[in-house]
């Protein structure tokens, strides 16, 4: 009986491993993937598109001859009816989205999704600091949104300061975040930052081109370079614990000084000339300490 019942466990197992896109999507009751999610080369996924497009030309004809029973419908349609993890499916799974179509799919609606408005921005020694934007201690910036959803950043020090990333790891949409919590990663060649959650909630939408080209948060922090869209769940609570207006332009300027006083004191380093921060300070003074700097300002380190 055991042994039937870790039979019933592994079948399980590989099951839910191995469901057709069809399935998981809830197109057919039951189907298990034997082509390794090559959809291109598979004849039931070939033979299912063409019976979804055949369906939806006869109901765009209003065809009333179409037999009533037949529900067959795109993938994509039901994959995109769902929302956040229960859009999950196995090329998602298994890291495979550049095979899957559906995906391309999304990022051409990314492509026309709306930039968030320019903010207003005051410049303190180089640096651009958002003054109608809410700022966390975490150096990211928080953007009300339509629909009670809030836009997520990376603010211009932390940028400045850092330099720009090689690599970014957005959270999954669907994932829950938690407040003052890590929930996504900067990477520089070997270094690693993890970023402060500034509020409560479930990712709703990634920026796919800062995925794809990291360098975009840091060229662009506030407006082609957002990086996460948030449904929040205590936004007037997170929000009562960030920086606003004129606050985030005298903390941003505490925030530059407290990083001259590392420059001054570092053995060996010399201020910058000028009125303006550099940028890419760990990049042009790597003797500060990459964890260092993360811990001093990201808080995560």
């Amino acid at each position: 009986m055991v042994m039937l019942g870790a039979t019933s466990m592994a079948e399980k197992i590989i099951e839910s491993k191995n469901r057709c896109i069809w399935m998981d999507a809830g197109v057919v009751q039951f189907k298990l993937c034997d082509s390794d999610f090559d959809c291109l080369s598979c004849e039931f996924d070939r033979a299912m598109t063409e019976s979804a497009a055949q369906q939806l030309a006869r109901r765009q004809l209003a065809d009333k001859s179409a037999p009533r029973e037949v529900k067959a419908v795109p993938w994509e349609t039901k994959m995109r009816q769902r929302f956040g993890e229960r859009r999950d499916c196995p090329l998602m799974k298994s890291n495979l989205c550049h095979h899957c179509s559906f995906d391309e799919l999304l990022e051409e609606q990314f492509d026309s999704f709306l930039a968030p408005e320019n903010p207003r921005v005051h410049e303190i020694f180089g640096i651009r600091v958002t003054t109608s934007n809410f700022l966390h201690r975490g150096h990211t910036w928080v953007a009300l949104e339509d629909g009670n959803r809030v836009r997520l950043g990376l603010d211009d020090f932390s940028q400045k300061v850092l330099g720009p990333a090689t690599k970014i790891n957005l959270p999954k949409v669907g994932q829950q975040i938690i407040a003052n919590e890590p929930f996504m990663a900067l990477g520089r060649n070997r270094n690693k930052a993890e970023v402060l959650a500034p509020l409560d909630g479930i990712i709703e939408a990634v920026n796919p081109k800062a995925g794809k080209r990291p360098q975009i948060a840091h060229d662009d922090p506030y407006v082609e370079g957002w990086l996460v869209i948030i449904a929040p769940g205590n936004l007037k609570g997170n929000l009562q614990e960030m920086l606003f207006g004129q606050c985030n332009i005298a903390w941003t300027e505490s925030e530059i000084i407290k990083l001259l006083g590392m420059l001054q004191t570092a053995p060996g380093l010399t201020l910058p000339s000028g009125g303006a921060l550099m940028d890419d300070v760990y990049g042009n003074y790597p003797q500060l300490g990459w964890k260092r700097l993360v811990h001093e300002f990201l808080h995560t380190a």
